[in-house]
């Protein structure tokens, strides 16, 4: 997280940009890192994600006249909330947007103009839920505009910002992490009931990397959505063969290996990666509990040749990177984390190899890729929260 004095010195850019004129509000949403469970979050199943120390800040105070005042210091762009006409623009203000509009209509009804500053340490595109940071702190920020959201009304009206007006069909996993993330922790959440619990991090002398392969990710223009529509023909094929399940992740492994012959090729590869994924989630969490880096190594090895190899969502620099980690000295394992088609890897390494892999891994890549990965070493950190700046 920031420092409170580089807090404070975005509270000075605010007020030389909005003017001086009463409170400053400051909110904090984390990303999120997945464990492990990747692409069971729409197929009903299980996944251990955790938030991280990076993420993204609102500086928020009502205004008195429309419209609603937008600026990334990041980005150095500036955008407007139109009321009541909100459309979407394509830009990346459209998460707020779509935040605004679902917390008005749902919950807050009328809810008057604001000037809001978005900055952070979280990169973009990057796998890291940067997208539900942002509209957690934007669904939290309300409360400074007489819209008080509860996190769980705040995870429902910011899934739907994402899917119904951005239009990334994603599930539920990464607005509940940031909204319910707990430090030391990681959550293991059923994405179909929605009942999870904190799995203690119980890891001694091991430390988890992320590895970013410089590599930025699109959502809308990837083949996420198209991977949505093939797991949901192949369990409605599957459903026609034995008993009828809400979604893939309830089969059982024996159920879908008697079955799946009678699907096309492609779509059995899809549903094979969800069902044994969510197994691999169920044993992740256990090795977690009991503190057993070296099983989970594995798992994290297994989910990243599932997701190359089955659900086909990997990148020559995914790949890459996944491979020069998990051969490097005192790492126990590695596999890309998030939806895929760039983004991150996550590795689980050896507190006293970790000078040494930080050493040796960038240069490696690099060599093979043209590429600069960037690293982050961090722990399970505090979901979303209004901050006290003094």
């Amino acid at each position: 997280m920031l420092d409170e004095m580089e807090i404070r010195k975005k509270l000075i850019d605010f007020e030389a940009r909005f003017g001086r004129s009463g409170k400053i509000d400051v909110y904090y949403a984390p990303g999120r890192v997945n464990l492990i469970g990747e692409h069971t979050d729409y197929n009903g199943g299980l996944v251990l994600p955790f938030a991280i120390q990076q993420g993204t800040y609102l500086l928020i105070r009502p205004s008195d006249l429309p419209p609603a005042r937008l600026y990334s210091d990041e980005l150095g762009l500036e955008a407007r909330v139109m009321t009541p006409d909100i459309t979407k623009k394509n830009d990346w203000a459209d998460y707020v947007r779509g935040v605004y509009m679902y917390a008005s209509e749902v919950v807050c009804g009328e809810i008057p103009p604001f000037d809001a500053m978005y900055f952070g340490d979280l990169p973009l595109d990057s796998g890291l839920s940067s997208s539900a940071s942002l509209e957690m702190a934007t669904a939290l920020g309300l409360g400074s505009l007489d819209c008080r959201l509860s996190k769980e009304d705040a995870v429902k009206v910011c899934r739907r910002a994402e899917n119904d007006f951005v239009g990334v069909a994603c599930g539920v996993m990464d607005q509940f992490t940031v909204a319910f993330a707990k430090e030391r922790h990681a959550i293991l959440l059923d994405c179909d009931t929605l009942d999870y619990r904190q799995v203690p991090y119980n890891l001694k002398d091991t430390v988890l990397v992320v590895g970013h392969t410089g590599v930025r990710r699109s959502l809308t223009d990837s083949d996420y959505n198209k991977r949505r529509r093939e797991c949901a023909e192949a369990l409605s094929l599957l459903s026609a063969k034995i008993e009828a399940k809400r979604n893939l992740s309830q089969l059982t492994i024996k159920e879908f290996e008697g079955a799946r012959w009678s699907i096309p090729d492609t779509l059995a590869l899809r549903a094979e990666h969800v069902i044994y994924e969510n197994v691999r989630v169920e044993e992740a969490a256990r090795c977690l509990e009991t503190g057993d880096p070296e099983t989970l190594g594995y798992l994290l090895n297994r989910s990243h040749e599932s997701l190359r190899d089955l659900f086909e969502v990997s990148s020559f620099e995914l790949d890459t990177l996944q491979e020069i980690s998990a051969s490097q000295p005192g790492v126990w394992g590695c596999r890309m984390t998030g939806a895929g088609f760039g983004g991150c890897v996550i590795a689980l390494v050896k507190e006293d190899a970790l000078e040494r892999y930080l050493g040796r891994v960038p240069g490696l890549y690099w060599k093979s890729t043209h590429c600069d990965a960037g690293f982050v070493v961090t722990t399970p950190g505090e979901g979303a929260s209004m901050l006290e700046i003094l």
